[in-house]
């Protein structure tokens, strides 16, 4: 299980530059990536895509990466021989078309423009280079995203053990609320008859009526079904929010329906707690991958 908040940071020296990739997540329903990259790295942003689909599934991601130059890199001077030709052809031919001595030396084409030019050494490995340093903190980056799971796993296994704790109770108490509601019933049946005979069928009947009524048993079933699969879900390897997500919707409808029929203060107390245990579950379902 893993987190959708995760950072992951790697930083390394390449061709005399400091390189440093920085990437951090928070929340999302789907995977959205953004990158913040030099302009002579853009190119790249394809590549580092794939490999951030390749380890994660959902969270909006942000990547970072800058350089900073450690000195000047080593100078490469490339020199166009056809243009120095054509310039040297070229003038040959207007020195002879007006009469003028044709003196031209190989020092005088250097100050003619585009004959010899100047730039940077290039890596030629570079690109392998920073793809490396991004996979550092891809995994850095990983690895705190399921250090942060696995904090969520042990949470919502002991919020889940609550819920068994609430609904052991409950199934406990549903089939004392029959008798609890017949004896009150016929109490009050007693009472205002002042000793006369009471109708057993039409007692039995007024009971069954609550008891359909106010039975949780179908809800409590539902509910203990969710809290089993849900712990068979945190036990799995891949990418479970969206299943965790959909159950915890479940689980708040069920709780619902429970307080809903509540009629006794013990019930209503431990539905109230049920439901607040849901909440909590539910808020930190929503930080799992």
């Amino acid at each position: 299980m893993k987190s959708m908040t995760g950072f992951g940071r790697a930083k390394a020296e390449n061709a005399g530059q400091t390189v440093t990739v920085e990437i951090k997540s928070v929340n999302s329903r789907f995977l959205d990536l953004s990158f913040r990259l030099p302009r002579s790295f853009q190119a790249m942003e394809m590549k580092i895509r794939e490999m951030l689909k390749n380890n994660i599934s959902r969270g909006k991601v942000e990547v970072y990466l800058s350089v900073e130059n450690g000195g000047e890199k080593e100078k490469k001077l490339l020199v166009n021989t056809v243009l120095a030709k054509r310039y040297k052809e070229e003038i040959e031919k207007l020195s002879k078309e007006l009469d003028l001595p044709f003196n031209l030396s190989g020092n005088s084409l250097f100050f003619y423009p585009e004959v010899f030019h100047l730039t940077e050494e290039e890596d030629e490995d570079n690109e392998t280079v920073i793809l490396e340093i991004v996979d550092a903190a891809i995994q850095e980056f990983v690895r705190s995203r399921s250090l942060e799971g696995e904090k969520l796993r042990a949470d919502l296994e002991m919020k889940l053990q609550e819920m068994e704790d609430y609904l052991r109770f409950l199934k406990e108490k549903e089939p004392k609320l029959r008798i609890q509601y017949e004896n009150r019933l016929r109490k009050k049946i007693e009472e205002s008859l002042a000793g006369r005979e009471i109708d057993e069928g039409r007692l039995l009947e007024e009971v069954a009526i609550f008891s359909d009524k106010v039975s949780t048993d179908e809800e409590i079933t539902r509910l203990d079904s969710h809290v089993h699969r849900m712990q068979a879900i945190l036990k799995e390897e891949q990418a479970v929010g969206r299943d965790l997500d959909f159950l915890m919707q479940e689980m708040n409808r069920e709780s619902n329906t429970i307080l809903s029929k509540a009629s006794d203060l013990e019930i209503t107390d431990i539905g109230l707690k049920a439901k607040n245990c849901i909440e909590k579950m539910r808020e930190q379902v929503q930080n799992i991958e």
